[in-house]
């Protein structure tokens, strides 16, 4: 499975996946950024829309008019719940959906292990770092 996340954002914009998919080994952007390529561990490359919903080739001017007036009443009605949740519902496999549960149930119990380990340390040795935090490899003053 290939997701692509918007920058700073916890959830994917867009998921893209296949049932031969085995593991992603890299993933890159087009020049023009219309399309990623992965390359995968079964020796394929897969091309894939950058923006899975848009239509590739030339637009009709009737089909563009329609696109901005769809784009246009998603950033007007935005902030309705039943509208985000529209808009951000993306169609996941069953297998890859019962591991991304079984991933957060496993990550939930360390949070909350080291949680307590902070919480109940008598010599004040375990700290408390943020997720965002442990991801940065190098920090440059």
């Amino acid at each position: 499975t290939v997701r692509i996340f918007p920058h700073r954002k916890g959830k994917a914009r867009e998921i893209y996946h296949t049932k031969r998919m085995q593991r992603v080994f890299t993933v890159n952007y087009t020049a023009d950024n219309k399309y990623i390529i992965s390359g995968s561990d079964d020796t394929n490359l897969r091309m894939w829309k950058a923006n899975a919903s848009e239509k590739i080739g030339q637009a009709s001017v009737r089909e563009e008019r329609s696109r901005e007036y769809r784009q246009a009443l998603i950033r007007k009605y935005q902030h309705l719940p039943e509208v985000q949740r529209i808009h951000t519902a993306r169609k996941v496999p069953t297998v890859i959906k019962k591991q991304t549960a079984t991933a957060q149930i496993q990550k939930e119990s360390q949070q909350r292990k080291q949680e307590n380990r902070a919480k109940y340390d008598k010599k004040g040795t375990e700290q408390f770092v943020s997720e965002r935090k442990k991801v940065v490899v190098k920090k440059v003053d």
